[in-house]
């Protein structure tokens, strides 16, 4: 069984994402992409909290990656100096990202992707979904409401995977392109596009906007 498996498995959502983090070491390669260098995704993500610096004008910016697995990109934001927190569904991805990253150990968290009582807690300036859109379709709509409600003028930051619309299986009644996506979150993007590198992971949508 490949750990693809326990997330989405002939265009049906299975998400067991503890039993994924349970059986398989290194899930979506992870650590061996960040041996060979940072993903060009999360090279992209940590220049648009870079940029966002422009528009939310603070000396220490705050950001909140939800998914974060083993937390390397929040790790890389700690060390770009922003005061950097993550969660995931997953207890073990949560409590290996704290033994390779001891730093944040107060800063990562085992939660819902629902959980408006801790990001109210933390409060963050930017957040950031990369790679987890397809994963928590049903509850989008109820998270951008909290979000437009609660943290007006705040940033998103989005990244996900897309595929052709005859060759997507799971979701397109959601999204299935850059233009769909946009439409889904409505919100007011500064920057969005898309990317076609070659390899796995290398083929995504993105957009940064103001909430």
């Amino acid at each position: 069984m490949r750990y693809q498996d326990f997330v989405i498995k002939n265009g049906e959502f299975v998400g067991k994402f503890e039993d994924m983090y349970q059986n398989f070491k290194d899930p979506w390669l992870q650590s061996q992409r960040y041996q060979k260098s940072t993903p060009i995704n999360h090279k992209m993500i940590l220049s648009f909290c870079q940029y966002s610096k422009l528009f939310l004008k603070r000396k220490k910016i705050k950001t909140l990656e939800i998914g974060c697995g083993f937390a390397y990109l929040s790790q890389s934001l700690n060390e770009l100096n922003f005061d950097s927190y993550g969660t995931d569904i997953s207890k073990t991805a949560i409590y290996k990202a704290k033994k390779k990253f001891p730093n944040l150990k107060n800063k990562l968290y085992e939660s819902s992707f629902l959980n408006f009582n801790l990001y109210n807690k933390i409060d963050p300036d930017i957040f950031i979904l990369s790679e987890i859109s397809w994963y928590v379709l049903p509850d989008l709509k109820k998270f951008l409401r909290y979000l437009k409600t609660k943290h007006r003028n705040k940033i998103l930051i989005h990244f996900l995977s897309t595929y052709k619309k005859k060759e997507q299986k799971y979701g397109k009644n959601f999204f299935y392109d850059l233009n769909t996506i946009k439409k889904f979150f409505n919100l007011k993007y500064i920057v969005s596009n898309n990317y076609k590198g070659k390899g796995y992971g290398n083929q995504f949508s993105y957009f940064l906007a103001k909430l």
